[in-house]
């Protein structure tokens, strides 16, 4: 390892521009593509740029399921695009639309064909295999960006864009920005931990409580979790969580999803993140035996998959017009510019340990549109993951659905803003909501 306060120069160099749009859309997981669906619906040429060839992010990258939450106590509090999307995706026999809960199982494959023809039914481009690395402002006002920088196989690369959405879940757009932003465990406590997800075939599915169906219930297994207690006390295991065995990113007979993985670190460092897959990958292998040796309904598991990457709950968080804190969620007031609603329990896991602290909620909560508005913003927003929250609050509004909800409402912002020739803080929030209800969303 090379000593701290080493450095290298690099030379400048000629970046070509490859696209100048109206709207471009950084990360293609939940909020992004519907982000750049909602964009484009609204009259903005827009591009949508993903770091893998397919999209859906955690939902598909990371295996992370069941999408929650479009209900709440059995009400709608999601509708719009996000609910076009899973109905698309039940059509095709990929998702579960009807629980109570509004939990969505899903088939992962189905989730990355449906996502990706709606999004190019919406006329938008698509750039896979390209992550951002950098972005470039205007000399006059350093807040204002005018091109986000890429690198894929075909090098380092430039787009020109009136509007940017960082959907990235880590803030790897504004984190290069001059916009403020910071760890959400900058005001104390803890990151949430790392968690890599597994699909189980071969499993006597009749033995588990497979649907998250019902509101107030964790749906952790008591069984399993004591036989990976036991597991850590002997020393053979360092950390669990849940586990949860249910129906998520799996919908038929013999299968399951596994969330069971723990681990502590910033998702945000490089490090960190390939310390994560490492460690949890050979802890999936320890847990997936363990299950084989100790539970007869497993007996005949086999691995189906390990998720592409470890599953991420938070890292970098803007600091925005707004700020959503644990009492707009447990005790909600309302807003002139709320843009969706979440219901999510309050649900905070242990880095530490397998401990898990869950508030559950009384009623759904409206979200701002000024907590996706970095202060000084003029054209850039923010989606899903780097949503101005406390570490708490996002704790509940961290979940697919919301994030969805989210995206529709940062792409249609997007696409007005261009369409007025304004800035993102200029926007009226009472005009974007009734727009958003024109078109479906749940405000």
């Amino acid at each position: 390892m090379i000593e701290k306060g080493n450095f290298i120069i690099e030379p400048s160099k000629q970046v070509p521009v490859i696209f100048k749009v109206d709207v471009v859309v950084c990360g293609g997981g939940p909020s992004g593509f519907i982000a750049a669906i909602a964009a484009a619906r609204n009259g903005a040429k827009t591009l949508l740029l993903e770091h893998y060839g397919f999209l859906g992010g955690m939902a598909t990258a990371g295996l992370v399921g069941p999408i929650s939450k479009f209900n709440f106590k059995n009400t709608r509090i999601v509708s719009g695009i996000p609910e076009e999307f899973i109905e698309e995706m039940a059509i095709r026999d990929g998702a579960i639309i009807d629980l109570p809960s509004g939990n969505v199982p899903y088939d992962p494959e189905i989730y990355k064909y449906v996502a990706m023809k709606m999004v190019e039914e919406a006329g938008v481009q698509i750039l896979f295999h390209s992550r951002v690395v950098d972005c470039i402002s205007d000399v006059d006002i350093p807040e204002e960006l005018t091109h986000v920088v890429i690198e894929n196989k075909s090098g380092r690369q430039a787009i020109a864009a009136n509007y940017f959405i960082d959907c990235t879940g880590t803030g790897d757009l504004v984190s290069r920005s001059k916009l403020p932003w910071e760890m959400r465990n900058n005001r104390g406590g803890e990151l949430q931990p790392l968690s890599l997800y597994f699909r189980l075939g071969g499993v006597d599915t009749q033995a588990f409580n497979l649907l998250m169906a019902h509101d107030g219930v964790k749906y952790a297994s008591v069984e399993l979790k004591e036989l990976l207690n036991k597991e850590v006390e002997a020393g053979r295991l360092s950390n669990f969580g849940g586990p949860w065995a249910v129906h998520g990113s799996t919908l038929r007979a013999g299968q399951l999803s596994v969330n069971a993985t723990r681990f502590s670190g910033n998702a945000a460092d490089g490090n960190d993140v390939s310390k994560a897959e490492q460690e949890l990958r050979k802890d999936v292998m320890k847990i997936v035996e363990v299950f084989k040796e100790q539970i007869p309904a497993m007996k005949d598991a086999y691995l189906l998959d390990t998720a592409t990457q470890v599953g991420i709950r938070e890292t970098r968080g803007i600091i925005g017009l707004y700020t959503m804190t644990m009492e707009d969620i447990l005790q909600p007031k309302g807003f002139e510019d709320t843009v969706a609603y979440g219901g999510h329990p309050v649900d905070i896991h242990r880095a530490s340990d397998s401990k898990q602290e869950v508030s559950f909620l009384q009623k759904p909560y409206p979200i701002s549109y000024r907590s996706l508005v970095p202060k000084g913003a003029t054209n850039l927003l923010v989606a899903g993951g780097c949503l101005s929250a406390t570490h708490e609050a996002f704790a509940s509004i961290r979940v697919q659905a919301q994030c969805m909800a989210l995206g529709q409402a940062a792409g249609t912002a997007a696409a007005l803003c261009n369409r007025e020739n304004i800035g993102v803080a200029e926007l009226d929030g009472k005009l974007l909501r009734e727009e958003l209800r024109r078109q479906g969303a749940i405000v």
